[in-house]
């Protein structure tokens, strides 16, 4: 943990959707190996805005990506409510308070940006909502989800349902229904969704996802 934060700026806005309902949220987390790994040909800029997650010898696996607001009957993604207010950078203590779960000023001030200013009077609530049920979701490693310690930096076989196993042998009163997979290109495990509905209880993800005896690939960790 770095001794001071930067916040971020506030982000251009890329679009308004202030007038859909929100049916039901989506905590999104990020497999953190593979994130970093799209990360290390990029541009000096943006590698600098995923140092701490990626370049500072810290050692990520599931991270926040947000909470979303979604609404139920979107055609696609940019029907889901976002960018409902206009605000302004984070405070500093909040973004040190919160780095570990959501490594990344940058990151935590879009996804309140677009997200959160779609259901909290306010980024404190935003984030500790978050934290409430990140904090009691227990997130499975590498070796936990793939059932040995392949080493470091490898892209490694599973099937959808094997991640999903593992974090329903650790969370066991969480439904097998709230849980969704999402893939990068070349079926490379990307994220994993769990729905909750909007008093942050498990339940039923709608239709969609990768589907669970689909093989993909996992990258594991570099350090």
């Amino acid at each position: 943990m770095p001794d001071t934060v930067e916040p971020a700026p506030a982000r251009p806005v890329d679009y308004v959707n202030d007038d859909r309902p929100t049916d039901y949220l989506a905590l999104v987390l990020s497999w953190s190996p593979e994130h970093c790994e799209g990360m290390r040909n990029k541009s000096k800029e943006i590698r600098a805005k995923h140092a701490f997650q990626c370049f500072s010898g810290n050692r990520f696996e599931w991270v926040v990506h947000g909470l979303w607001p979604q609404n139920g009957h979107a055609k696609d993604y940019q029907d889901h409510p976002r960018n409902c207010q206009t605000v302004g950078s984070l405070p500093a203590p909040l973004v040190k308070q919160h780095l570990c779960m959501m490594p990344g000023a940058d990151l935590m001030q879009n996804e309140w940006q677009a997200h959160g200013t779609c259901g909290w009077s306010s980024p404190e609530r935003y984030f500790a909502d978050i934290q409430k049920v990140y904090g009691t979701l227990h997130r499975p490693t590498t070796q936990e989800m793939l059932g040995s310690n392949p080493g470091p930096n490898k892209l490694v076989n599973a099937k959808v349902l094997d991640i999903k196993q593992a974090f329903l042998a650790l969370n066991p009163t969480l439904p097998a229904e709230s849980l969704r997979v999402s893939v990068a290109s070349d079926n490379r495990l990307k994220e994993l969704w769990v729905c909750l509905d909007k008093d942050l209880a498990p339940m039923a993800c709608p239709k969609g996802g990768t589907p669970d005896g689909q093989q993909i690939r996992v990258r594991t960790p570099n350090l």
